[in-house]
């Protein structure tokens, strides 16, 4: 199961597309409302999310992702958050996020000398983290970050890529005639 935290805030490609790539290799999720039960987006847009932090069970728990934009300022200081990072780290479980969340994983310290990318807009957020200029992707052990919405479909196929593997994303790619 990939938990996915998304705030108000949040940035909808950013949101959507990795998402629509999980959907389409049968990857399941479960949307956690950090900031409530419906999140509204940068743009506008209101969503349910499907559970909230009150109801989280991480037991089944692949990966976590956290997507970027202005809304990443509310992933700091919140108990729910900090519990899934730590469970992560002690399960070995996949740690996601991309544009401007990269910034709250080098915040509690789990990007320290860990190669990632991030929107340059919180380049100096990025603690001791090895920040990569030459890809929009990027993967360096169970972390995987990208550098914003522009990378949004890559990450979610390397999402799928590191859970069910290279064949499901060209299953994926063909679907979406991403050649």
């Amino acid at each position: 199961m990939v938990y996915v935290f998304h705030v108000d805030g949040y940035e909808d490609t950013e949101l959507i597309a990795p998402l629509d790539m999980l959907s389409r290799a049968g990857i399941p999720f479960t949307r956690v409302g950090v900031t409530g039960k419906t999140i509204t987006s940068k743009l506008g847009f209101t969503i349910e999310a499907d559970i909230t932090p009150e109801q989280l069970d991480l037991s089944d728990c692949e990966m976590i992702f956290l997507p970027g934009g202005p809304g990443t300022k509310n992933y700091f200081d919140k108990p729910v958050i900090d519990s899934a990072i730590a469970y992560c780290m002690e399960h070995d479980c996949y740690m996601t996020a991309i544009c401007a969340a990269p910034s709250v994983l080098a915040a509690k310290g789990v990007l320290d000398g860990k190669q990632a990318v991030c929107h340059f807009s919180v380049d100096e957020k990025m603690g001791k983290a090895q920040v990569r200029k030459d890809c929009m992707v990027c993967v360096d052990g169970k972390i995987i970050t990208a550098c914003g919405a522009a990378a949004s479909i890559e990450l979610g196929l390397k999402m799928v890529e590191v859970l069910r593997g290279a064949e499901a994303v060209e299953k994926v790619r063909h679907g979406i005639e991403s050649r």
